[in-house]
């Protein structure tokens, strides 16, 4: 376990209240999850259920990160042979999408730092639902750091994720902060 990974439990344990993630050693704590942020959440999470496995805020790994990095997606979706799942830690590279509501305190981290984390463990799809500007973007095609492909969709439009997961998210009940 690495010295970075030693330090954030010991502070994720002290404040088991709040919720923290860890990107390239350094501790992000939001205080506050609002109730908007949450049903945000769940007007995603709830359209992939009846097909996927889908968890919200798992602690989610990947060895490529070195031990410097923890993250909690707001949703990750994964085979429907891992419901009931009871894992400390997932392993990020069985995701096949995970998804944020952009934070207001820290919208960099979801738009920038954790697109280079998700896309460097070959997660297909990465959504960024951002209610600051009122748009999904929808990463894909994942090579080293980076998406090849980005499409943004306005709340309201749909987002198509193609395979695996072979859906169209509806965004009517995502809204603008």
């Amino acid at each position: 376990m690495s010295e970075e990974m030693r330090r954030f439990e010991e502070i994720d344990t002290a404040f088991p209240d709040l919720r923290g993630e860890m990107i390239d050693g350094e501790i992000y704590i939001d205080a506050v999850v609002t109730s908007a942020h949450g049903q945000m959440v769940l007007a995603i999470a709830s359209q992939l259920m009846p097909r996927w496995c889908v968890m919200t805020e798992v602690d989610t790994v990947y060895g490529g990160w070195h031990g410097r990095s923890l993250l909690r997606p707001d949703v990750s979706v994964t085979g429907p042979s891992y419901r009931g799942t009871r894992l400390k830690q997932f392993p990020a590279d069985e995701l096949l999408l995970v998804a944020e509501v952009v934070s207001e305190s820290n919208p960099e981290n979801d738009l920038d730092r954790k697109v280079g984390k998700y896309a460097v463990a070959g997660i297909p799809y990465y959504l960024v639902v951002n209610p600051v500007k009122g748009v999904c973007l929808l990463h894909s095609e994942p090579v080293g750091e980076r998406y090849r492909a980005v499409r943004e969709s306005e709340f309201g439009e749909p987002v198509p994720v193609g395979e695996p997961i072979g859906a169209v998210l509806d965004t009517t009940a995502l809204y603008v902060y």
